[in-house]
C-alpha cells in the first residue's frame, strides 16, 4: 500500500506541477486552446531578427486568425506600461486589454465591475490593498509615447481583480483597460502582440487547426512564429529559461520512474524475506495431497487480491496526503496560493496495475520455488546464495556488471546534461549494489558491532549473527537502504537544484533593487544612503557614478568593487581592472568608453577600449570599477564631478534579504522611495520577478518533500517488516539460547543491538550513494543552466541516519519483546 501510494503521489505531483504552472507562468493563455507567438530566436539564428515582418505578431496576423476555419475566437495579448499617480505617491504599472470572449478571459474579478469605457480601469487585490487603492478611487495615469509625446488621462477605478501569479506581471501593479484606453497610450505606435490566444469551434481538432493557423500565417509573411496548446507553450516558456530544452517534462519523468522502480524493490524485497517461510507453508500444502495446480491458483488469487486492495488503498492515501498538503501550503504561504491539485487517470491506474502485477510476480517466487522440488525437499533448509557456492558468484558476477555499466552511463549522463542516461545509470547500478549487498554489507554489520560491543555476550551475539546468515542480514538492511538513498537522494538533488537555479536567477537577475532617475542627474547625500542602509530588509547598497558613454550612447557608470561585488546575485559578474560588466545584448568583445562632458555635453574625455564582461541580463548599466576608471578614463569620484559637469549623477544597486515576501518587497520599496526623496516607480529592480520564480520552485520542492515523507515511511515499514520475520524465523534458535541461559534481558538486548548496527550501516551506505546519485541527477538536470552549484544539506543527511537508527532500534522491539516472553520448551517445540 505505501509503495503504490508513493507512485501515486508522484503521479500527482507531475500533474499538479503542470497545473499550478499553468496557473502562474501560463496564466494568462491557461484557458485558450491554442496560443501564437512569435519566435524571435529563431529568426535571430536566421538572420531575420531585423525583420520585424517575419516573427512579429501584429494586427495583420490577428486578422488572419480570426478568418480561420475552426476559430471561435481570438484574443492579442500585449502590455503597456504607466505610471500610475494617486494624488499622494506614483508607482509604476502594467496595463493590458481582457479578451472579449469569456472563454478566453483569465482575469477573475473579485469586486466591482469590468471597464466598460476609456475612463475605467480595475487593479489587482494585491497592490489596491497594497496602495489603499478602492472602487471610486479617481487616478492619473501617465505615458510618454516613441515619439516623445506625453499623454495623461484620469480613469476611476471600476472593481478589483485577483493578483496576477504571472512571475512577469505578477511584481508590479496590474491594470485592466479597454482597447481604446490602451490605444491612447500606446500613441498610434504599432501594434505588436506578445501572444495571440485562440478559442476553437467544439469539436475541432485541434492539432488539424494548428496545421491550418500556421499554414494561414505563413502566407502574410511570418516565417518564424509557433502555435501550441496551452500545455505546450507553458512546456516551451521553461524550456525557453531553462536554455531551450524541455527539462521540466524529463525531469518529472524520471521522478515517475523512479517512484515505479522503487515500489518494485520494497515489495519485492519484502517478499524476499518471506521466502522460506512460505516455501515450506506450500511444501507442507503438497505433502499433505494438494496438488500444483491449486497451490498455484491459491497463491495468485491471494496476490491478486491482495495486490488490488492495497494498490486502491494506496491510491486513496495519496491522494489524502496531497490534497492535505497543498491545502496546508495554500491556507499558510500566500505566494503559494495558486497550487492545485490535480489527479490524472495515469496517478490512479499505473499505480494500481503497477501494485498488483508487482505482488502477484513477487507471491509467486515461493510457490515456484516449492513447486520445483519434491516436497520433502523443500521442507528442508535450503542454502543461501554466498560467495563460496555457485549462486552467490553468479549474483557478484551480474552485481559487477551492473555496477560498472550504470557508474558508466551515471558518470556519462551528468558530463553530457542528459537525465534520461543518467537514470538509466542509476537503474543499473543500484541493483546491482544490492546483488553486492552481501558481499560487504554483514562483514561490514559485523566488525562495526566487535569494535562496539564492548566485550558484552548480547553484543558479540548480534555481532556473529550477521556474518552467520548473510542472506538475513542483507535482506534486513536492504529494506532501509533502499529508503535512505532515495530520501538522500532527493535531499542532496533537491538542494542543489535550488542553489543552482537560484544561481541561475541570479545570473538573470543580477540586481534586486536598482533606483534610477530617468532624467540622470540625481544625487544622493551621505545621509540618505544610510537611511537606505539600515531600512529592514536591506543587506547592502552600492553608488553607481556616471563616468561616461560608449560609443554606442550607453551610460557608463563606476563603483566600488567590493561595494559592488556585495550587491550581485552572481559572484562571477564583478568586473576587473580593465573590464566593464555589460548586459547581454551587446555583441563583440570589447566596448569603446568616453569619459566626462564639458559644459554643452560634448565628448572631450579619455577614450579607452575595455573588456567586456557580458551578463545574462537583458536591463543593465554598463558598470566598470572605481580602478578602471582612475587607470583608463582619468576619472576619480574625487574629480568626477568637475569632469561631468551638468551630468553627473547616481543610481543605486541593492542586495535585499532573499526571505522577504511579496508584500514586504513592496513595503521595501516604498520606503526606499520615501528615504531617497524619489518616486516609488523610480524603485525598480528584478527582485519582485525573482522572487516569483522562487516562490514557484520552493512550492515544487514541498511538494517533493511530502514525497519523502512517503518514502521513509516505505523504508520504516520495510526494517519493522524484516525485523519481525527475521525473529520469527529463529524462534528455535532463541529458544535454545535462552535453555543455555540466556537471559530475557540479554536476548532484547541481542536483537536491539542487531537492529542498531544493521540500521545504522544501511543508513550510512545509503545517505553515500543518496547523495552520489543526487549530485550526478542534478547535475545532468541543471547542464542546461550553466554550472552546477553543489549544496549538501548537512544536518538533514544526519538527521535521517539518527532517525534510520532510532526507527531500527524501535522496530526491534516489538519481535524482541515477543522472542523474550516465548518459553524456551515451547519455543524449541515449534516446527
Amino acid at each position: 500500500m505505501i509503495g503504490t501510494a508513493f507512485l501515486a503521489a508522484t503521479l500527482m505531483v507531475n500533474a499538479s506541477a503542470t497545473e499550478t504552472l499553468k496557473n502562474s507562468i501560463g496564466s494568462n493563455y491557461s484557458t485558450a486552446d491554442l496560443v501564437i507567438s512569435g519566435d524571435y530566436s529563431a529568426a535571430a539564428e536566421a538572420g531575420d531578427d531585423e525583420k520585424s515582418s517575419t516573427y512579429a505578431l501584429g494586427a495583420k496576423a490577428l486578422k488572419t486568425v480570426e478568418g480561420t476555419a475552426g476559430v471561435s475566437a481570438s484574443h492579442g495579448g500585449e502590455t503597456l506600461g504607466v505610471s500610475v499617480n494617486t494624488g499622494s505617491k506614483t508607482y509604476y504599472a502594467v496595463m493590458q486589454v481582457n479578451p472579449a470572449d469569456a472563454r478566453l478571459n483569465t482575469t477573475v474579478l473579485e469586486t466591482g465591475a469590468l471597464p466598460s469605457n476609456g475612463e475605467q480601469v480595475t487593479v489587482d487585490a494585491t497592490y489596491a490593498k497594497e496602495y489603499n487603492i478602492s472602487i471610486g478611487d479617481v487616478l492619473n495615469l501617465q505615458s510618454t509615447t516613441s515619439e516623445d509625446k506625453e499623454i495623461s488621462r484620469e480613469v476611476k477605478v471600476s472593481g478589483i481583480t485577483a493578483s496576477s501569479n504571472d512571475p512577469m506581471t505578477g511584481s508590479v501593479m496590474n491594470l485592466s483597460v479597454v482597447p481604446a484606453l490602451f490605444q491612447t497610450f500606446s500613441g498610434g505606435d504599432e501594434t505588436s502582440f506578445d501572444y495571440i490566444i485562440v478559442a476553437a469551434d467544439a469539436g475541432t481538432n485541434l492539432q488539424t487547426l494548428k496545421g491550418s493557423l500556421a499554414t494561414a500565417l505563413e502566407a502574410t509573411g511570418l516565417k518564424h512564429l509557433n502555435v501550441n496548446t496551452a500545455d505546450e507553450q507553458i512546456t516551451q516558456d521553461i524550456a525557453t529559461f531553462s536554455g531551450g530544452e524541455d527539462q521540466l517534462t524529463i525531469v518529472l519523468l524520471v521522478f515517475a520512474l523512479i517512484a515505479l522502480v522503487v515500489t518494485g524493490l520494497v515489495v519485492m524485497n519484502t517478499f524476499a524475506v518471506l521466502i522460506a517461510q512460505r516455501t515450506r507453508e506450500l511444501a507442507l500444502m503438497r505433502t499433505l495431497g494438494a496438488l500444483r495446480k491449486q497451490i498455484r491458483s491459491s497463491v495468485l488469487i491471494e496476490a491478486l487480491l491482495v495486490g488490488l486492495i492495497a494498490s486502491a488503498a494506496g491510491v486513496l492515501l495519496a491522494t489524502g496526503i496531497m490534497a492535505g498538503l497543498i491545502a496546508i501550503l495554500a491556507a499558510t504561504v500566500p505566494e503559494m496560493s495558486f497550487a492545485v491539485l490535480a489527479v490524472s487517470p495515469q496517478a490512479i491506474i499505473v499505480p494500481i496495475l503497477a501494485g498488483t502485477l508487482i505482488t502477484l510476480i513477487a507471491a509467486w517466487v515461493p510457490a515456484r520455488k516449492a513447486m520445483s522440488v519434491a516436497p520433502l525437499a523443500a521442507l528442508r533448509p535450503a542454502d543461501d546464495a554466498t560467495v563460496s557456492n555457485k549462486a552467490g558468484k553468479i549474483r557478484i558476477v551480474f552485481g559487477l556488471l551492473l555496477v560498472l555499466s550504470g557508474a558508466a552511463a551515471l558518470a556519462y549522463g551528468a558530463i553530457k546534461g542528459d537525465i534520461l542516461i543518467a537514470f538509466g545509470g542509476g537503474m543499473l547500478s543500484f541493483p546491482g549494489v544490492l546483488m553486492l549487498g552481501s558481499l560487504f554489507l554483514p562483514k561490514t554489520v559485523s566488525a562495526i558491532g566487535s569494535l562496539t560491543s564492548g566485550g558484552t555476550v548480547p553484543g558479540k551475539l548480534a555481532s556473529l549473527n550477521a556474518v552467520r546468515n548473510p542472506g538475513r542480514t542483507t535482506a534486513t538492511a536492504t529494506a532501509l537502504l533502499i529508503g535512505v538513498t532515495l530520501v538522500s537522494m532527493m535531499m542532496v538533488g533537491a538542494q542543489t537544484a535550488k542553489a543552482s537555479l537560484n544561481e541561475a536567477l541570479g545570473s538573470e537577475y543580477l540586481v534586486d533593487v536598482e533606483v534610477i532617475d530617468y532624467g540622470m542627474s540625481k544625487e544622493y547625500n551621505a545621509d540618505q544612503l544610510q537611511k537606505v542602509k539600515q531600512l529592514k530588509g536591506v543587506e547592502s547598497l552600492a553608488e553607481l557614478t556616471r563616468v561616461g558613454s560608449s560609443a554606442s550612447g550607453q551610460e557608463v557608470f563606476a563603483t566600488d568593487p567590493q561595494n559592488l561585488k556585495t550587491v550581485l546575485n552572481s559572484t562571477n559578474q564583478v568586473p576587473g581592472v580593465g573590464e566593464v560588466l555589460v548586459s547581454g545584448g551587446n555583441d563583440g568583445k570589447t566596448m569603446s568608453v568616453r569619459a566626462g562632458y564639458n559644459e554643452d555635453g560634448a565628448e572631450t574625455g579619455t577614450k579607452a577600449e575595455l573588456k567586456m564582461l557580458i551578463s545574462e541580463s537583458n536591463s543593465l548599466q554598463p558598470v566598470v570599477g572605481w580602478d578602471t576608471a582612475e587607470q583608463k578614463l582619468g576619472i576619480t569620484p574625487a574629480n568626477v564631478s568637475k569632469e561631468m559637469g551638468i551630468n553627473a549623477g547616481s543610481i543605486l544597486w541593492l542586495k535585499v534579504d532573499d526571505s522577504l515576501s511579496s508584500a514586504d518587497l513592496r513595503t521595501l520599496q516604498s520606503d526606499i522611495a520615501s528615504a531617497l526623496n524619489v518616486e516609488e516607480y523610480a524603485v525598480g529592480g528584478g527582485v519582485m520577478e525573482k522572487q516569483m520564480f522562487n516562490t514557484v520552485i520552493d512550492m515544487l520542492l514541498m511538494i517533493v518533500s511530502g514525497l519523502l515523507a512517503v518514502a521513509v515511511l516505505i523504508a520504516l515499514i520495510g526494517v519493522a517488516n524484516t525485523l519481525s520475520l527475521s525473529v520469527l524465523e529463529r524462534t528455535r534458535e532463541n529458544s535454545l539460547l535462552r535453555a543455555l541461559g540466556l537471559t530475557r534481558g540479554q536476548l532484547k538486548k541481542m536483537l536491539a543491538t542487531e537492529a542498531v548496527l544493521i540500521g545504522g550501516v544501511a543508513a550510512l551506505l545509503g545517505v553515500v550513494l543518496g547523495s552520489v546519485y543526487g549530485l550526478l541527477g542534478a547535475q545532468s538536470v541543471m547542464g542546461a543552466f550553466g554550472a552546477m552549484s553543489i549544496s549538501i544539506p548537512w544536518l538533514q543527511l544526519a538527521g535521517v541516519i539518527a532517525v534510520s537508527v532510532v526507527a531500527a532500534l524501535a522496530a526491534s522491539v516489538v519481535p524482541a519483546r515477543r522472542a523474550a516472553k516465548l518459553a524456551p520448551v515451547q519455543g524449541l517445540a515449534s516446527e
